[in-house]
């Protein structure tokens, strides 16, 4: 199994110096060998750096690593993309729009942009968990006592009126929750 490695501010900076460097480590990652261009699917291009991309030799027309990205529509480097992502990563509970904003001097409503794409992204999809894969519910909501008295549901105890939650994790691996359906209860 993998442990995780994280690195600090200024390994980071040391590793994305510049635009160009922040540039190619998403085209890596975005492309690897294969680059197509998105407008015609053709391989034939070739590299234009004052745009950061590549112009397509077939359809005539330039492109960057940007396009069918989260990226996409963006004007913010992807150099503050990438530390913002870091960022993300090496918060203990996580970074909110006002902080982030702080450390990449930018708006707040610019990083709430960037905070909602990158949350996007990082929902599951509908992957099938593989192995061994543990399961577990629990039941969200306060205590009948705590409530407000017409609130209380009258004669109800442990998971009445509460939201369930269903978790699974594969050993090692991914993680789902879910919200499940209140059960229909008939009297």
């Amino acid at each position: 199994m993998k442990t995780a490695k994280t690195i600090s501010v200024k390994k980071f900076f040391t590793l994305f110096p510049d635009e160009a460097t922040a540039v190619s480590f998403i085209e890596k990652q975005v492309w690897g060998s294969n680059q197509k261009c998105p407008h015609c699917g053709s391989q034939r291009h070739y590299r234009k750096e004052k745009i950061h991309g590549h112009r397509c030799l077939d359809c005539r027309k330039n492109y960057t690593v940007r396009i069918g990205t989260i990226f996409e529509k963006s004007k913010l480097p992807l150099r503050d993309w990438l530390f913002a992502m870091h960022l993300m990563q090496t918060s203990r509970k996580g970074i909110s729009s006002l902080q982030l904003s702080k450390e990449l001097g930018i708006t707040q409503k610019s990083a709430g942009f960037m905070l909602h794409r990158l949350r996007e992204s990082c929902k599951m999809g509908n992957g099938i968990l593989q192995g061994i894969v543990e399961i577990d519910e629990t039941y969200i909501g306060g205590k009948e006592e705590n409530k407000h008295a017409n609130k209380k549901r009258k004669g109800s105890q442990g998971g009445s009126g509460k939201a369930i939650v269903l978790g699974m994790r594969e050993r090692g691996g991914r993680v789902k929750a879910m919200q499940m359906p209140m059960p229909a209860i008939t009297p």
